[in-house]
């Protein structure tokens, strides 16, 4: 499936469920973009979930913020579009950010497809989901490389906006993110409700178990199952630093930064 480290599955409980959703309704298919994977849900017209690698390299300033927003062509049911955030009263929020995408044109621009995109309260999106994000990249820095992989909590009881779709509005996000230390791996998971504004981003850390069983899916299953178990049922603080620095590097050109296979 999708071609990044960050392989992903869904859980036991619910493959059979999906299986049906998706012959019934084609409402899920997994699009591959140069600089990240997506799994799009055509029901709720956003994505379960991205991801992608950062590396250190990577956090460059080459490029401006694009502001491109448009359909993914990729898409085969089509994805959202412009006039279905007009008037809303919602940010166009980013999954994948356009801050971890400024190393060339080409993936900035990436970053600004309506797949990427889900409804966002402004405070949240441009508070304490932002100040995530910069915290992932001062992560990618410190630790040279992390694997993330972003969604909202998605289920029937939504409210919807749009004009062209019915693009359903989540309340609660999660990022997990992974990186090796050594010979082994380290996990973490981050939880958030758009409306519970907690002055410390650990307050909203939890363990990737966690994050699994409320999204229905299964993270990192290239792993060992006993390292797997291992890194997804703890959330050590304490391997993590939330006091890192961050700092975008000079502008430098990079080598073809395609997702790998694995």
């Amino acid at each position: 499936m999708a071609s990044s480290l960050i392989l992903i599955r869904m859980r036991p409980l619910l493959l059979l469920t999906i299986f049906f959703s998706l012959n019934a309704y084609s409402s899920e298919e997994i699009i591959q973009h140069k600089f990240y994977t997506l799994n799009y849900n055509e029901e709720h017209e956003v994505a379960n979930w991205v991801s992608y690698e950062l590396d250190h390299a990577k956090i460059q300033n080459c490029v401006k913020r694009s502001n491109s927003f448009r359909a993914d062509p990729l898409v085969s049911t089509g994805s959202a579009v412009a006039s279905d955030y007009k008037g809303s009263g919602f940010d166009r929020g980013h999954l994948v950010p356009a801050g971890d995408m400024k190393f060339t044109s080409q993936a900035m621009k990436e970053t600004f497809f309506f797949s990427n995109m889900t409804p966002q309260p402004g405070p949240f999106n441009q508070g304490r989901w932002g100040q995530l994000e910069h915290l992932m990249r001062s992560w990618a820095l410190k630790y040279k490389k992390i694997w993330i992989v972003t969604g909202p909590i998605l289920n029937q009881n939504l409210p919807v906006i749009g004009k062209q779709n019915q693009i359903s509005v989540p309340d609660e996000y999660y990022k997990v993110i992974l990186r090796q230390n050594g010979s082994t791996y380290e996990g973490m998971a981050f939880l958030m409700h758009t409306d519970v504004p907690y002055k410390d981003l650990a307050a909203y850390a939890t363990t990737i178990d966690k994050v699994e069983d409320l999204s229905g899916f299964d993270f990192f299953q290239f792993l060992k199952d006993d390292v797997e178990e291992a890194v997804e049922k703890r959330a050590d603080l304490g391997k993590w630093d939330f006091n890192a620095k961050f700092e975008y590097l000079p502008c430098q050109a990079l080598e073809d930064q395609s997702q790998m296979s694995y």
